[in-house]
């Protein structure tokens, strides 16, 4: 592969970090003393833009060489994490976002990562409620509730 075929990932990112910034370009981003809803996706587009610079300068320099492809059962892990990034917004109008937060988690630390039980449920009721203190009772904002009400 020639090394602008290299490239092509990080053109990849670098397009859809510019998609998010234009997709949240109207909403506010600081809206008195919480964060507006173009925030997070803002930092997140920046983070992606910085690094999908740093891929293509690599890529263009002759720094990547091969692309290393995972083995079978790694390759069906990241799959498992894909389908828990794209299964929580679809859960989360459904179960609310609090319980889909630690659902996702469970799922992602004992059945794609296959890390221990009592570890895992730590880390989930640790981060459930980290995320229902800083979201509903600091910033108060109004999550997907769903049919089980929180």
């Amino acid at each position: 592969m020639n090394r602008f075929a290299h490239a092509a990932p990080g053109l990849t990112m670098l397009g859809l970090a510019a998609l998010m910034v234009a997709g949240t370009w109207g909403m506010g981003f600081w809206d008195g003393f919480t964060a507006g809803p173009a925030f997070f996706p803002t930092l997140i587009a920046i983070a992606g833009a910085i690094l999908a610079v740093l891929l293509v300068v690599q890529a263009i320099s002759g720094q990547i060489d091969a692309i290393d492809w995972p083995s079978p059962p790694i390759a069906r892990r990241l799959a498992m994490v894909l389908a828990a990034i794209v299964g929580f917004p679809v859960l989360s109008p459904v179960i609310g976002m609090i319980p889909t937060v630690g659902a996702v988690l469970a799922f992602v630390m004992t059945v794609a990562l296959r890390q221990p039980g009592p570890q895992s449920l730590i880390a989930v009721a640790v981060t459930t409620a980290f995320a229902y203190l800083i979201f509903v009772r600091w910033l108060g904002m109004a999550l997907p509730r769903g049919v089980l009400g929180f």
